[in-house]
């Protein structure tokens, strides 16, 4: 198994922690489903924080590559760390601390999307509820053209 760290950030969260459990026997403590399969045994587990609405702590269950399965968690790192030794007894040793900051995590992610951004409002793609729309000089999100859409129908 590659026993590389993750990346700093995972599906748009911030990495904080991270654990190889590939070789600790697994317990189901209870169950994770993804898209209606029971998610079971992974190599790797990381903790991480959502760059965009505060979720609490997530619990980012990935293979081997760091792809994210599934996702549970809790409101505190030692929590969301109590959760992953249900499953995996014997992790609470294993925890390498990563500690992203917000501003590292925001450069990497900047990085990976060639820094998009909506160029009336400045949201990022994490941030887009409505998506985007890209033209050759600009790009504008969802939420602005609907403001836009709105100012434009306005009744006098």
């Amino acid at each position: 198994m590659n026993r590389r760290p993750p990346p700093p950030v995972l599906d748009s969260t911030r990495v904080v922690a991270y654990a190889f459990v590939d070789d600790i026997p697994y317990r189901r403590a209870g169950s994770l489903f993804v898209d209606g399969i029971l998610l079971e045994h992974v190599p790797c587990l990381a903790i991480s924080f959502s760059l965009g609405q505060n979720l609490g702590a997530m619990l980012l269950h990935c293979d081997s590559e760091w792809n994210v399965l599934g996702t549970s968690g809790t409101t505190t790192v030692e929590d969301t760390k109590k959760k992953a030794e249900e499953n995996y007894p014997g992790v609470a040793s294993r925890w390498i601390n990563l500690n992203t900051s917000v501003e590292a995590a925001l450069e990497y992610y900047d990085s990976m999307w060639g820094g998009l951004q909506c160029s009336f409002c400045g949201r990022r793609p994490f941030e887009f509820e409505h998506g985007c729309v890209e033209g050759k000089a600009a790009v504008i999100c969802g939420e602005c053209i609907e403001t836009y859409y709105r100012e434009l129908h306005k009744t006098p």
